[in-house]
């Protein structure tokens, strides 16, 4: 048990080195790798064993291991087309039971085994073209792809196809055969698979060289409901074209040659092959088309059942003969579809269309034609197609809107004129009333006007130069202007049926329910890639208003990106976030202005409590005061100066004036009833006057405590104890005060009051003249000062 247990966990280590020595692809997401042009030589690891696609394209693979695909079990796609792989092993691809795409194209696989494709029961597209094989296995190759729809097989080495080659295959529907070398075909071989859909030959070998051949395999694949491809292929004779007579028999309804080269008369023989034949439309695409013709112009007899041509992207080296194609005239009255693309016509004779008696549909788009051009095919308005619905003449050189060569165009729904150089619109055009379809895409045109027809239901302005759009349009359904430099969306209120709306890449800066709501009958709006402002509006209807719209958006959010403002320039609309005061400026302004409000309220509620604006009058008046030269005390005018309030102006005036004024000698008094200079500032003679004074009686009372102009004073004698530290205060109090009435800020007057002794009005009269010798004593200046002022004022005078 020990050694079993041993051997499994040293094989767990190899298989986990080996693993690990697998190179790793760079391009793998969730459940898909693109290994394609890595240069691997070996199978990369798994990254996961959710796997559904692997791209091994472009590499330089050369052998397929039994484990390559060990740990991709979940494999529904795996193309390992142009590799050089020449050996896969038999067993290589037995996990892959869920695969339902195979590409082993253009490789060097010289065989092909039944043992790759025996645990392949999900398989439903094989591609096998461009390898070494010769032949396909030995036989019943493909017998367990029960469920195979699409085969592709054959290369330059296929020599031989056996008739058990596609034994078991009965739901196939595309079936491409490259055998342009082929030398043996069984008959019959083709036919097991029974009718399919879809058949694209490549045999240009069989057609030069062995007609029988080619006859041979068309006889087994033709089929009234199969379209049959050629391609690859150089019709450049007409006995080349023999082997259509299968086509014929088999009731052939639809031929397509591709990327061939064909000779005039080679056309011309197919066409006599299948005169008379149930042939319904015939395409030529990607291919040469030389002028040569051998003998004259054989045209078929009948073509009854023939109605569309289709020339693409054909190489015509005498385009200038071109006409030549459509010359039969027992060929083009049964015509109900052509189209000729990118094939340098530039003229239709009217001669010859007027022979499309029968055409419902015409394409000329991608050619020369120019204005002259397009009025002669049109026959200048007289055109005899009848039962036209669709013209195509985008990608010409037209350089004018000529609404008069349809107008007897009863049938006509649908105009292309895409691609053209208009730069301008008439203002009348005399279009049919049947019009429904009109592409003016591309044309450059900066303006339109009333020339657009009312009864359009679908309407293509996109890629030119416009800058409004607003044109009454009753009847139509669907819209088209992107590309443009429309900067508003279009007044819905003239669109009363737009259903859908296409305004991308424009000028467009907002999008609103208001806006949305003018279309009455509007379902879907694409508008992204525009110059968005995201504004909160905006933002907020991208992010909710779709839901309470019934307008759908068809294109993708993520390209509805914001320009401006700066904040957002280049995010999602989704994801653009703004800020409270961009959204709700009037709100967030109101709120502003109350914090500040409030602010600025709690800041005078502190100023007041903590008496910031007393400091503030008092430092400026502290250095106003600086500012002037200081009296020197022989220059003082007064004695005292005299703080009362006006309610105590009584005792004041007849008591302590004539008691301090009258004595001997004199004491000069400074009172602001008498004193202040008139008009001057109260403030500025507050400070002249306790500037001037050698002393400063307060009388205090509780009508001095609640006088404002004495707290000035008081203000300013407080600061100026506080500035020069002197004594200057003479107190008296007229009745007791409770030293708490007088405002903290004053803290050097209440420290003055609680130092000294209060001259206070004594209550008995026997008192009071010793309280007037006490204030004399105290008001009165030295007598060195007094003489000083003497002559002082002497000099003066």
């Amino acid at each position: 048990m020990r050694i079993f247990t041993f051997l499994t966990f040293v094989l767990l280590l190899i298989h986990q080195s080996f693993s690990l020595s697998r190179p790793q692809c760079h391009s793998c997401e969730q459940t898909s790798c693109n290994c394609s042009g890595q240069n691997l030589t070996t199978v990369p690891a798994a990254p996961s064993k959710l796997i559904t696609q692997l791209d091994l394209s472009c590499n330089e693979l050369r052998t397929i291991m039994k484990d390559d695909f060990a740990a991709f079990a979940s494999l529904r796609s795996l193309i390992m087309n142009n590799n050089s792989i020449q050996k896969i092993h038999e067993q290589a691809f037995v996990p892959l039971t869920n695969l339902e795409k195979l590409d082993l194209s253009f490789n060097k696989l010289e065989m092909l085994s039944a043992g790759w494709f025996e645990n392949l029961v999900s398989l439903q597209h094989l591609n096998l073209l461009g390898n070494k094989y010769k032949m396909l296995g030995q036989g019943n190759l493909f017998q367990p792809l029960k469920k195979l729809k699409t085969l592709y097989f054959g290369g330059p080495e296929l020599q031989s196809v056996r008739k058990s080659d596609f034994s078991g295959l009965s739901g196939l529907e595309e079936v491409v055969f490259d055998g342009k070398n082929l030398k043996d075909y069984k008959r019959g071989s083709l036919r097991e698979v029974g009718p399919v859909k879809y058949v694209t030959l490549g045999l240009n070998g069989p057609f030069k060289e062995n007609q029988v051949l080619a006859e041979t395999i068309l006889s087994d694949v033709v089929h009234p409901n199969t379209t049959l491809t050629f391609t690859d292929t150089r019709f450049t004779k007409d006995t080349y074209m023999s082997p259509f007579r299968a086509a014929y028999h088999g009731g052939t309804t639809s031929v397509i040659f591709k990327n061939v080269v064909m000779t005039i008369s080679a056309f011309l023989a197919f066409m006599n092959w299948m005169s008379d034949s149930r042939l319904s439309m015939v395409t030529l695409e990607d291919s040469k088309l030389v002028l040569r013709l051998s003998g004259g112009m054989s045209f078929p007899s009948s073509m009854g059942h023939l109605e569309a041509i289709v020339v693409k992207n054909v190489d015509v080296p005498a385009f200038y003969l071109f006409p030549a194609l459509i010359g039969d005239e027992s060929l083009l009255p049964v015509l109900r579809r052509v189209t000729v693309q990118k094939c340098k016509v530039y003229l239709l004779p009217c001669e010859s269309a007027a022979t499309l008696t029968r055409l419902e549909y015409l394409d000329f788009s991608d050619n020369l034609i120019t204005d002259m051009a397009l009025s002669n095919i049109m026959c200048n308005g007289d055109s005899d197609f009848r039962l036209l619905q669709t013209i195509n003449i985008s990608r010409n050189y037209l350089h004018s809107i000529n609404s008069q060569l349809f107008t007897k165009l009863n049938e006509l729904k649908n105009i292309d004129m895409s691609g053209n150089i208009f730069h301008k619109m008439p203002d009348i055009c005399y279009w049919p009333p049947s019009l429904h379809f009109l592409n003016l895409s591309s044309t450059r045109l900066t303006k339109v006007t009333t020339c657009l027809p009312v009864s359009l239901r679908v309407l293509d302005l996109s890629d030119n130069d416009l800058t409004v759009f607003n044109i009454e349009l009753p009847s139509l359904t669907d819209l088209y202007i992107c590309g443009n430099k429309i900067s508003h969306l279009p007044d819905g209120g003239l669109y009363p049926s737009v259903v859908f709306v296409s305004i991308q890449n424009n000028n467009l800066h907002t999008i609103s329910s208001k806006s949305l709501n003018d279309y009455n009958s509007l379902t879907s709006l694409e508008a992204g890639a525009n110059t968005f402002v995201c504004s909160c509006d905006f933002i907020a209807f991208m992010t909710t208003g779709w839901t309470n719209h019934r307008v759908t958006i068809g294109d993708e959010f993520k390209s509805y990106i914001c320009e401006s403002p700066d904040s957002t320039r280049g995010k999602s609309a989704l994801d653009a976030r703004l800020s409270v005061f961009e959204c709700h400026t009037a709100l967030a302004f109101s709120l502003l202005c109350s914090g500040i409000l409030l602010v600025f309220l709690l800041v005078a509620g502190l100023c007041h409590k903590f008496s910031v604006l007393w400091y503030m009058k008092m430092t400026w008046a502290w250095l106003r005061a600086k500012r002037k030269p200081k009296l020197k005390k022989g220059e003082l005018e007064y004695d005292a100066f005299v703080s009362y309030s006006d309610m105590d102006s009584g005792w004041v005036e007849t008591y302590l004036v004539p008691e301090l004024e009258q004595a001997e000698p004199p004491l000069q008094l400074c009172l602001h009833k008498r004193d202040f200079v008139p008009g001057g500032w109260i403030l500025d003679n507050i400070m002249d006057a306790i500037e001037k004074s050698h002393r400063t009686l307060f009388v205090l009372s509780q009508h001095f405590i609640r006088s404002e102009w004495c707290k000035y004073e008081l203000d300013y004698t407080h600061f100026r104890l506080f500035d020069q530290n002197d004594d200057t205060v003479v107190l008296i109090l007229l009745e007791p005060i409770d030293k708490d009435t007088i405002p903290k800020k004053f803290c050097k007057l209440r420290r003055v009051m609680n130092s000294r002794t209060y001259l206070e009005w004594p209550d008995d009269d026997g008192q009071i003249p010793r309280f007037w010798h006490s204030l004399r004593t105290a008001i009165k200046r030295p007598e060195t000062d007094h003489k000083d002022h003497l002559e002082f004022d002497n000099t003066d005078v």
